[in-house]
C-alpha cells in the first residue's frame, strides 16, 4: 500500500509540474502571445492589438490591428474647425465624436469594417502629422 502512494505521489510530481523548475523570461526581445508592446517601425513580432486604445499623435509609426467590429480612439489637441485627419484604406472607418467639449481636444473612432491596411495621418500642432497604421485581419 505504502508503494502504490509512493507510486502515485511521484507521477502527480511528474505531471502537475512539481519538482523546482524555474522559469525564464523570453530571449533577445521575443514577447509573449498577447504582449501589449507596440511594434512601431522595428516590425518586431505581430502588431499590437488596438481593440480599446486611445491613440494620440505621441503614437506616431504605431502600427496595430484592429478585427471587423473592434473600436479604438483617436485624441487630438486640435482646436474646433482645425485640420483633420485623414484616412487612406478602406478597412477602418474615421468617424467624428461630436459630443467632445470644452476638453481642448478634439475625437475620433476608429472602427474595423473590412480587411485590409489603413493608414491614418493625424495633424498635429506644430510639426509633421503623425502616422498610424492599421491592419484588419
Amino acid at each position: 500500500m505504502a508503494d502504490r502512494r509512493l507510486v502515485c505521489l511521484a507521477a502527480l510530481a511528474l505531471f502537475t509540474g512539481c519538482g523546482g523548475g524555474v522559469a525564464h523570461p523570453p530571449q533577445n526581445g521575443s514577447r509573449e502571445p498577447g504582449g501589449t508592446g507596440a511594434t512601431g517601425a522595428t516590425g518586431v513580432g505581430a502588431p499590437t492589438s488596438a481593440q480599446g486604445r486611445v491613440l494620440t499623435a505621441a503614437d506616431d509609426g504605431f502600427t496595430g490591428r484592429l478585427a471587423v467590429g473592434q473600436t479604438a480612439r483617436l485624441r487630438l489637441p486640435l482646436p474646433e474647425g482645425g485640420p483633420e485627419p485623414t484616412a487612406r484604406g478602406d478597412s477602418v472607418l474615421l468617424i467624428r465624436i461630436d459630443n467632445v467639449t470644452g476638453t481642448g481636444h478634439r475625437e475620433w473612432e476608429l472602427r474595423a469594417v473590412r480587411p485590409g491596411t489603413t493608414r491614418i495621418s493625424a495633424p498635429r500642432p506644430t510639426g509633421p502629422p503623425a502616422t498610424l497604421t492599421l491592419t484588419v485581419p
